[in-house]
């Protein structure tokens, strides 16, 4: 029962790491560093990352959990396993008193059982009161007495707002916890750190993202989105524009769309004047004949040239998609061992997918008129609409592009 509540109410964070499945962590090494003191002591080694929303508390345990799967930490770590406890699969379904005592139970006795196992509680705030139901037992009081053995170690997260609202009240359970502050990170730092996660961005929308919107995110949100922080704020800015990109590239151009509208109003008049009697009529048809035949010559080629614009587009993707998961792969041969493997990926497959993705796109830049322009990459002007339709603000409020091709 004990390992089967672990298997359904928390994620194995060090395993996903293996296969890849969490984002880079960029900075943050004294953070790290710190929590993994905690971890490493004797007693009190339960750290609790507090901080503001967005700030990066989850990515900081996912990077331990990356440095856990690299072999990257001292050797008495090396064996941990990082469980996330998902707290809402723990209350869904808990309509009688005592059902999520019992499965909150089940997931304390599995990690008692599995001493390599450090739980991590994600919103920590939420257990003080969590279970809490007609005299039902408290979560943070069933977790005060674990707590306090050697052999239950547990890393919580939470806001600054909630510790000082809920946790620094319950003195008994504030004490089995270490804080560690985590601050928001500066402009630069920000920049680095969407820098290094850029390319799973570009893989899951199968686009570019060009440096100076990555910059352009950071510094617009850090001084027009004021309620929100870095660098969560900057990444949701590049993935929506990312998104915004992937979409038009998918939709008709309106000038395609405005052509081919003319093309069937045309189309329909001469039909109706098919049976109209009268030389008036029989001019305008013969009118009708040669506008119909100028019509669908230019607008079949505004169509060829964006549909050829489209699957260089599409080809583009595929090989950003490719060039992602050579990454993945290269980075797996690297930390199995397999260093022959590692480096045939690294400096010749990789190197002929980028030089593969740089000839498409000077084509595609060819191909491109002032009317008709699909684009592959995500530019600072497109962090700038998206911006403004968050904070409704006009595009001049915002600080004016530079002199940069970029923009």
């Amino acid at each position: 029962m004990t390992a089967e509540a672990l298997r359904q109410y928390t994620t194995d964070l060090v395993d996903s790491a293996r296969r890849g499945k969490l984002d880079p962590v960029i900075g943050r090494d004294a953070e790290i560093r710190r929590t993994l003191q905690i971890l490493g002591r004797r007693s009190k080694n339960n750290p609790v990352l507090v901080g503001l929303p967005g700030v990066g508390k989850t990515a900081i345990v996912e990077g331990i959990a990356m440095r856990i799967a690299l072999g990257d930490v001292p050797d008495s770590m090396k064996p941990r396993r990082i469980l996330a406890l998902d707290l809402g699969q723990l209350l869904a379904g808990t309509r009688y008193r005592g059902d999520f005592e019992e499965r909150l139970k089940g997931v304390v006795a599995g990690v008692l059982a599995t001493p390599e196992v450090i739980l991590f509680i994600d919103e920590l705030h939420t257990i003080v009161g969590a279970g809490s139901r007609e005299g039902a037992l408290d979560a943070g009081d069933m977790l005060k007495p674990v707590l306090a053995r050697r052999e239950f170690t547990c890393i919580g997260a939470t806001t600054t707002d909630e510790y000082e609202k809920y946790l620094s009240k319950d003195k008994a359970l504030l004490r089995r916890f270490q804080p560690v502050r985590i601050d928001e990170p500066s402009i630069d730092d920000a920049v680095n750190i969407i820098r290094g996660i850029k390319d799973r961005y570009e893989a899951h929308h199968r686009i570019r993202i060009s440096d100076a919107a990555v910059v352009a995110a950071v510094e617009i949100s850090a001084k027009h989105i004021k309620d929100r922080y870095l660098p969560d704020k900057a990444i949701d800015l590049v993935d929506e524009a990312a998104s915004q990109l992937k979409l038009e590239a998918e939709s008709v151009p309106t000038d395609v769309a405005n052509a081919e509208a003319s093309l069937v109003k045309l189309e329909i008049e001469y039909r109706a004047l098919q049976t109209e009697e009268g030389s008036v009529a029989k001019l305008r048809r013969e009118w009708l004949s040669t506008e119909l035949t100028t019509a669908r010559t230019e607008t079949s080629a505004l169509r060829g040239r964006w549909d050829q614009q489209k699957q260089m587009v599409a080809n583009i993707r595929e090989l950003i998609h490719t060039e992602e998961t050579l990454r993945t792969e290269e980075e797996h041969a690297r930390r199995s061992g397999q260093l022959n493997r590692a480096g045939e990926i690294a400096y010749r497959a990789i190197p002929e997918i980028s030089r593969r993705i740089e000839e498409l796109e000077a084509q595609l830049r060819g191909m491109q008129t002032a009317s008709l322009m699909l684009r592959d990459t995500v530019v600072p002007d497109d962090i700038i609409a998206i911006a403004a339709s968050w904070t409704g603000k006009k595009k001049s409020e915002f600080a004016p592009p530079r002199d940069d091709e970029d923009y």
